[in-house]
Parts: C-alpha cells; sequence; structure tokens
C-alpha cells in the first residue's frame, strides 16, 4: 500500500477530532459570555434604576425653581403696572 494516503487519512482524522473540541470549547465560550452579558444588563438596568430615582426628585425641585421665577417675574411685571396706574391716575388729580 501507499503510504501517503495512510498519512492523509490519519491526518483527516486527528483533524476532524481537534477541529469538533474547538467547536465545542466555543460554544461553551459563548454560552458563558451570554449569561455574563445578561448579569451585566441586569446591573446596568438596577443603575438605571436608581439614578432615576436620585434624578426624579432633582427634576421636581428644577420644575418648581422655573415655575417659583415664573411667578416671581409674573408678580413683578404686575405691580409695575399697578405702579404705573397709580402713578398715573396721582399726575391727573395734582392737574
Amino acid at each position: 500500500m501507499d503510504f501517503v494516503p495512510i498519512v492523509f487519512s490519519i491526518v483527516l482524522v486527528v483533524l476532524t477530532i481537534v477541529l469538533s473540541v474547538v467547536g465545542i470549547q466555543v460554544i461553551l465560550t459563548l454560552s458563558e459570555f451570554r449569561l455574563t452579558l445578561k448579569k451585566v444588563n441586569a446591573t446596568i438596568d438596577d443603575v438605571d434604576r436608581r439614578i432615576e430615582m436620585v434624578v426624579s426628585p432633582l427634576q421636581s425641585i428644577a420644575s418648581a425653581s422655573n415655575a417659583f421665577k415664573a411667578g416671581s417675574k409674573f408678580l413683578e411685571v404686575f405691580v409695575n403696572i399697578m405702579q404705573k396706574r397709580d402713578d398715573g391716575s396721582n399726575s391727573k388729580s395734582k392737574k
């Protein structure tokens, strides 16, 4: 018998076994990576919820502050209008 076909067959069998083992290891590694990503995703979701719990009251405070600024501006304009009206009525009564 020829030596080359026997060596070729042995190499082919060994290569098939090695590639099968490598394929199984890749599948196991990918499944571990998938579990790790699930845990990371859960952690990120938890952090996002906690940040939202902190930010929400701060947004309420900012909203109340803006409302207070708008109300004080309105009150300032209203007082100025009333003062101008009073000044106008006082100047008419002096004439």
